[in-house]
């Protein structure tokens, strides 16, 4: 009866076997060792305080060690070592501790042997191997940290296996089922080497490997070889390290399966010599390549949100799953892809300037794939699928800030049939770049196969641009929107003659800009006002002084959005002729414009920009209120305002460039006002009133330029105005007033305008 993996003499007696183990011992030595031997039925306890010495424990005996200190222990035939601590060491290319179809538990002990630190084995002619259960241990050998044989079990906690020559192997495993989790397992040339049994005893070369770290010092994290079947488990957090850069190494005719779950891997992995590999990721992370030569085969699977940032060429079967991504790093053709709600991304986004190409035998199932093009040079990521392929896919290709210089159509995918997978954009089915957006057509070419690509002729102008565009256009609206607050204390001027006074007002307003304006958006304002004025002598005249702020938020859709805080002071003068009725109210505004954009581009990206600029405008009113029967009145009115608000230049983040002229505007307003007072008790008045005017923009020429796309932001046209509203005055000193705004014009509506307001006479 041998010893197995094979590399052992097969010897024909136990007591054979268990002396030869010792001969190198005895044989080596100037002196004489005592042998301690545990027979049948018998158990020897051993400790700190026992003298050093070697053992033997076979046919069911037991030794129980704690911290003890010796040199090699056999344990043989269905015998048992329980070890607490302590020292086991071999001497003279003996094992520390040797298991021969038997159990061991061992905790918090050191092993060391000049050959392997622990041999875990099997007589040769037998079916069944040792077990051992180790925790807290160090294991060190010449050749191998633990060497086994098949039909072995072995279960590793917080346990340290190295192997210290140039040519050994934390872990030298034929045909065992290894278990470990926590500690390391380091070679000189690969952490694990796994191999078969000699006599093909167990279920093949099985590790499972849960955060432990596998170093290969100058080869292999792990080596499958010698025809070995293995199924390989690396679990949460486990780390392969290797001294060539390769973390799974196939060879030999062997076949290796491998799950990473939970664990982050760097480094290639290679098939070759007509070998197998199965690799499947879940929720694991690897950058690295698998390299297949041309007599092996290997299959890839991602699951459950995998990463997986290398070449896959010659990889037979590629399926990405499961919100799950493969990033391309250079030109690949694999066999059958198959996706199921994955992604396939054609290089990372650190390099925006490199464009591969991806060879696919077949295609099948749905999913994405992550793309590049450039407009001005033709350059792009391609997909080539060569055979069959079914399914819905996405293309997302990426945005860009800048525009083409020579647009022209970007072949992005070709499929070998017609009637095969079909393709969309991802998203709003439109692309990015720069100024403007364009959209996917597909075309029949030669040989029954065709082609998708993206059109230059599809163009329309993109969300960056947009958003460009509406910043510059909103200043006038948010500038009219807050003179609004200062011409609405004129109902309260009406109850007081023009006394002297402070007022303070809060608005809201919202409108909608057409596209025919340059492009089309909805704004919403909301801001606070507050002033003072006084008489002038004993003059009919108030003058005073405003100051307020408000914020306008842009929406463009497509998640697009922009702000505008404003910032603003002016002067203000108010005529009332009591006698005849006629007023005149003037002011001139200067305001800080906040400005900032929010895009969202068609690839799920966002970009952003900002700046700040200045404007300043005046209004002029002048009308009559006209005293009618019955507590009735009438006011007619014309007004003219005029804005310029700074021009600027700024770039988005994405290196969109953004130019913006002086924004004019020049508007004239023409209406009436009729209402009615009503007295209460205690001096107490309400005033309704309704108001119809006429406003026409006589400015209609306001340049933009996008990337040197010149547009023009047009507001000019007439539109209807429509309010209603109630002032009130509560006593000699207090008014308060609700004013409601409606307009509607060819560029902008305003759905709404709401104006509250107090103000109190001195």
């Amino acid at each position: 009866m041998g010893v197995c993996p094979g590399r052992y003499p097969c010897l024909m007696s136990k007591n054979r076997l268990a002396w030869l183990a010792f001969v190198p011992v005895f044989s080596s030595s100037s002196l004489v060792f005592a042998l301690t031997s545990i027979e049948a039925g018998e158990t020897l306890s051993i400790d700190q305080t026992t003298a050093q010495d070697n053992y033997r424990a076979r046919d069911g005996g037991v030794l129980n060690a704690n911290d003890a200190n010796t040199y090699e222990v056999l344990i043989t035939t269905g015998s048992q070592l329980n070890a607490v601590g302590g020292t086991y060491a071999g001497r003279s290319g003996n094992a520390g501790i040797s298991l021969i179809n038997a159990s061991a538990n061992v905790s918090d002990a050191i092993v060391t042997g000049t050959r392997m630190g622990m041999s875990i084995a099997r007589a040769t002619g037998t079916t069944t191997g040792s077990t051992a259960v180790i925790t807290g241990s160090r294991i060190t050998g010449q050749t191998a940290g633990i060497e086994t044989g098949g039909g072995t079990d072995i279960q590793l906690t917080d346990t340290h296996l190295t192997g210290t020559g140039a040519n050994s192997f934390g872990l030298n495993s034929f045909g065992a089922e290894v278990r470990a989790k926590g500690g390391s397992i380091t070679g000189g040339m690969s952490g694990i080497r796994l191999r078969p049994d000699g006599e093909g005893i167990g279920s093949g070369a099985n590790v499972t490997l849960d955060n432990v770290e596998v170093r290969g010092v100058a080869g292999a994290a792990i080596l499958a070889t010698g025809g070995v079947t293995a199924q390989i488990n690396v679990l949460n957090f486990t780390r392969l390290l290797a001294g060539n850069g390769v973390l799974l190494d196939v060879q030999g005719a062997s076949t290796a399966t491998m799950t990473v779950a939970d664990s982050m891997l760097e480094g290639n992995i290679n098939v070759t010599d007509n070998s197998l590999a199965n690799l499947s990721f879940n929720h694991g992370h690897m950058v690295g390549d698998v390299i297949v030569d041309g007599s092996s085969t290997a299959g890839v699977t991602l699951e459950n949100h995998s990463q997986l940032t290398g070449r896959l060429d010659q990889v037979d079967s590629v399926n990405v799953n499961s919100n799950s991504n493969w990033t391309l790093t250079g030109n690949d053709s694999i066999g059958a892809l198959g996706m199921n709600g994955g992604t396939v991304t054609f290089g990372a986004q650190d390099a925006p300037g490199t464009y591969y190409t991806l060879n696919v035998g077949s295609l099948s199932g749905n999913g994405t794939f992550a793309m590049k093009g450039d407009f001005a040079s033709g350059e792009h990521d391609f997909l080539n699928v060569i055979g069959a392929s079914a399914g819905d896919f996405a293309l997302a290709v990426a945005a860009s800030g800048l525009d083409a210089a020579s647009p022209q159509a970007l072949t992005l995918v070709r499929t070998g049939t017609l009637d095969g997978a079909n393709f969309a954009l991802a998203g709003d089915q439109r692309v990015d770049v720069g100024t403007w957006s364009y959209s996917l057509a597909s075309r029949e070419i030669e040989g029954g196969a065709k082609e998708w690509f993206l059109d230059p002729t599809t163009e329309v102008i993109s969300p960056g641009a947009r958003s460009v565009l509406a910043l510059f256009n909103t200043a006038p609206t948010v500038w009219y929107g807050e003179l609004s607050s200062l011409r609405s204390r004129m109902g309260e001027l009406r109850f007081n003659g023009g006394q002297a006074g402070g007022w303070i007002r809060t608005y809201g307003n919202k409108y909608n800009v057409a596209d025919g304006s340059g492009v089309g958006y909805q704004q919403t304002q909301q801001g606070l006002s507050l002033g003072a004025d006084a008489r002038l002598g004993e003059s009919q005249v108030l003058v005073g002084v405003l100051a307020g702020t408000s914020e306008s938020d842009l929406d463009l859709n497509r998640g697009t959005s922009g702000t505008v805080k404003s910032y603003y002071v002016g002067p203000y003068l108010t005529w009332l002729d009591s006698d005849t009725g006629y007023y005149f109210d003037g002011v001139l505004k200067f305001n800080r414009f906040r400005n900032e954009s929010k895009v969202n581009l068609s690839d799920g990206s966002r970009t952003k920009g900002d700046y700040d600029n200045w404007g300043v405008g005046g209004s002029a009113e002048f009308g009559r209120h006209i005293k009618l029967a019955n507590d009735y009145f009438v006011e007619p009115f014309a007004q003219l305002s005029a804005v310029q608000i700074q021009g600027k230049h700024y770039t988005l983040d994405n290196d969109m460039d953004a130019d913006g002229d002086r924004m004019r505007s020049l508007l004239g307003k023409a209406g009436a006002t009729v209402g009615r007072n009503f007295g209460f008790g205690n001096g107490a008045v309400a005033q309704p009133y309704v108001r119809a005017a006429i406003a026409h923009e006589f400015a209609s020429n306001n340049e933009v330029k996008v990337n040197n796309n010149v547009f023009n932001n047009d507001l000019s046209g007439s539109r209807a105005e429509f309010g209603a509203g109630v002032a009130v005055a509560l006593s000699e000193k207090w008014q308060v007033h609700v004013d409601l705004d409606y307009a509607k014009g060819e560029h902008i509506e305003q759905p709404y305008g709401v104006n509250l307001g107090w103000r109190y006479s001195f």
